[in-house]
């Protein structure tokens, strides 16, 4: 009986299940390895070509155990060739082994490469994104400098065009007091040499009065004479006439020199009269005479922060005074604005002028008045000058410590700026409005009406740039300026 080899199944199962599970492992980690490792795929296109490879070997060793398995199926004798073929693949699944082992490490250093690369890339964000916020806070400085050089800039020439203006109006104010100084000492002297003119023909009018007297004792001698002789009667009657003419010629001379001391005195007084009637430089006339007084917040502050109980009662006084100085006062009315304007007496009609009762029924209702709020100028200058339409209206006093911060004047870019304008910026751009309005409208040249004279009196102002707005206001309007930078 033939001995029969029985097929080795189970050796060829085993092998085909470690084939399987080795393809399996290989291309579980060819996928692994090829999702972890997508962003290096530059880097593992070595790896992948190796992959391939072994893929291709399997592959070709599972070809050639089917082809063994169906040798050893047709043959017994294939058994030793199946064997050797066993310890081939014995030998590629070691070298399998080592190729997975490989890409396994490679796997985990390329895993490292990535996570240093990330940890690389977060601190090189957060790098760039504190190197952007300093350039943002370098930029913020950066503009903040600037704008702080650009105001810086625009204060200082500012305040050189108003120490230019200040030391002009100075100069001139200086002039204007050496003429009054000198053109008094002029009148004074005039006067002198007048009464000294006087007083000489006083003496004449005496010494011709007694040549009078004396030449009618020599007409009483003479007519006496006549009687004794013709010719000398006609020779004293010629003699007669004669002095009756000059004594007629020094008659007319004493009329004129008396008409002319009169005028001189008259002058003398005129003069007298006009250097009283000044406040403080400021000539004080009209007939209807509108008074507007600042009554905001500061007109009782010493600063923005400081009260000063002491400011509102030397501007009510210092209201008082030049009241009391107006000459030919006859009709006069009270404006008082902060925010608003209105009347200080009823309902704006001209009160007449009665002397100091007038002038203490203004000090009493001014006394009375708490200082509060912005300064809305527009509003009192539009309430003063509507008394130009209802009578007539000659001078307006402005009282006033500050530049309008409230009022038309403004675009509205410039209403809704942010940041808004400042303190200065707004009282600069509300104040040309006023004068500009001034000029077009309220006080613009109008037939058989003379333009009305605006004078302004500052008070206790630090800025340089209230008094330049005060005196071009007042200098625009032919009137005159006077401030007062401490109490």
């Amino acid at each position: 009986m033939r001995v029969r080899h029985k097929q080795p199944t189970l050796v060829s199962m085993w092998m085909l299940d470690v084939f399987c599970c080795a393809l399996g492992c290989v291309t579980l980690l060819f996928l692994l390895n090829s999702r972890m490792a997508g962003d290096e795929a530059i880097a593992n296109k070595a790896a992948i070509g190796d992959l391939d490879t072994t893929k291709l070997k399997l592959a070709a060793v599972l070809d050639d155990l089917e082809k063994t398995r169906l040798r050893l199926n047709s043959e017994e004798k294939g058994r030793e060739k199946l064997a050797a073929s066993v310890s081939e693949l014995e030998g590629l699944k070691l070298k399998l082994t080592d190729e997975v082992t490989q890409l396994s490490t490679q796997l985990a250093t390329t895993r490292n490469e990535k996570d240093d690369l990330a940890k690389k890339l977060a601190l090189a964000q957060k790098e760039a994104k504190d190197a952007k916020a300093l350039a943002d806070s370098t930029q913020l400085a950066l503009n903040a400098a600037e704008a702080k050089v650009t105001s810086n800039a625009k204060e200082l020439a500012t305040t050189r065009a108003m120490a230019t203006d200040a030391d002009d109006i100075l100069r001139k104010k200086q002039k204007e007091a050496d003429a009054l100084a000198k053109k008094l000492i002029e009148i004074t002297a005039s006067a002198d040499e007048l009464n000294k003119l006087v007083r000489k023909r006083d003496d004449e009018k005496v010494v011709l009065a007694k040549q009078a007297t004396d030449l009618k004792k020599l007409l009483d001698d003479l007519d006496a004479k006549t009687l004794a002789s013709r010719k000398d009667y006609e020779t004293a009657q010629a003699t007669i006439k004669d002095l009756s003419k000059k004594m007629n010629d020094a008659n007319v001379n004493i009329v004129d020199l008396q008409g002319d001391k009169a005028k001189l005195a008259d002058k003398l007084d005129k003069l007298q009269k006009e250097t009283d009637a000044r406040f403080a430089g400021i000539v004080t006339a009209g007939k209807r005479v509108v008074f507007l007084v600042d009554i905001s917040g500061s007109m009782a502050k010493k600063d923005s922060e400081t009260a000063d109980p002491t400011k509102w009662p030397i501007v009510v006084e210092t209201v008082s005074k030049v009241m009391r100085s107006v000459v030919g006062l006859e009709k006069y009315q009270v404006v008082i604005f902060s925010s608003s304007a209105k009347w200080l007496f009823s309902n704006g009609d001209w009160r007449d002028y009665e002397g100091e009762k007038s002038i203490e029924d203004v000090k009493k209702a001014l006394t009375a008045v708490k200082p509060y709020e912005d300064t809305n100028l527009h509003a009192g200058f539009e309430k003063a000058f509507s008394l130009r339409e209802q009578g007539g209206l000659d001078v307006i006093y402005l009282f006033s410590d500050g530049l309008p911060t409230s009022g038309p004047g403004l675009t509205l870019a410039e209403q809704t700026r942010r940041p808004p304008l400042n303190e200065l910026e707004l009282g600069e751009k509300l104040g040309k409005h006023i004068r500009k309005t001034l000029t077009d409208s309220w006080n613009r040249p109008q037939v058989g009406k003379p333009k009305v004279k605006i004078h302004a009196v500052g008070f206790f102002f630090e800025s340089p740039d209230v008094g330049a707005f005060l005196w071009a206001l007042a200098r625009e309007n032919d009137g005159s300026f006077v401030g007062m930078s401490r109490p």
